[in-house]
């Protein structure tokens, strides 16, 4: 997803980070979302396509533009 590495960029960019740092951050978040989670907000990860057991960012990104109706391409 050629735009989810420039969504990095500026992000990176607007905090004085790089965008390795940002993704790690991002991961890091996901991460503590899908630990203990409740039955709801399980529910609603296990609506979330990956390739593992926990989405990527760029994953999670994707899917959540695919609902507001953008291009997850």
């Amino acid at each position: 997803m050629k735009d989810f590495q420039k969504i990095l960029a500026q992000i990176a960019k607007e905090h004085g980070t790089t965008p390795e740092e940002v993704l790690r951050e991002m991961q890091a978040a996901i991460d503590a979302a899908y630990t203990n989670p409740s039955a709801e907000e399980k529910y609603i990860q296990n609506a979330i396509p990956s390739q593992g057991e926990r989405p990527t960012p760029e994953e999670l990104v994707s899917h959540l533009a695919s609902l507001l109706g953008g291009s997850s391409h």
